[in-house]
């Protein structure tokens, strides 16, 4: 018994001694977000659909022009900022959806074509304060999604 114990406890210390240091905080969004080394993990907050705007950076990296039904039309090397709201939905010519679900901003990218914005490309884009989201459009698995 005396030996599961110390072998239980050896297991315990170095798993937490073998974990990396994590950076966890929330955004304005009540997300927890996890920085662990080169890796970023969300822990979303249950979101509430009510009626509220929200702004959305997007640039098309491609070279096709890309048509957001019943928005707007992305030429190569557009950008473009909208209003959202919350209980609306984006549907791409090219496949992607975003929409707000349960946890929030949610996309549905089957092909890999967007890619979500944020630290330093915040700055490369001179994306403004009060925008909340941005997104890159860019060729089939080079998005966030990785497709096989």
């Amino acid at each position: 018994m005396k030996l599961k114990s110390i072998i239980l406890t050896l297991g315990i210390l170095s798993f937490l001694f073998g974990c990396k240091n994590d950076n966890r905080f929330k955004d304005k969004h009540g997300n927890e977000i996890i920085d662990k080394g080169d890796e970023t993990f969300i822990i979303p907050a249950e979101y509430k659909k009510t009626g509220a705007l929200y702004k959305i950076f997007f640039r098309n990296e491609t070279d096709k022009t890309v048509n957001i039904k019943d928005k707007f039309t992305l030429k190569p090397n557009e950008e473009r900022i909208i209003e959202f709201v919350d209980t609306d939905s984006i549907l791409f010519d090219i496949g992607p959806k975003i929409y707000f679900g349960d946890n929030g901003l949610e996309v549905d990218d089957k092909k890999g074509e967007l890619a979500g914005i944020g630290r330093e490309y915040w700055e490369k884009y001179n994306v403004p304060d009060d925008v909340e989201y941005g997104f890159v459009i860019v060729n089939p698995s080079e998005g966030d999604i990785q497709t096989e």
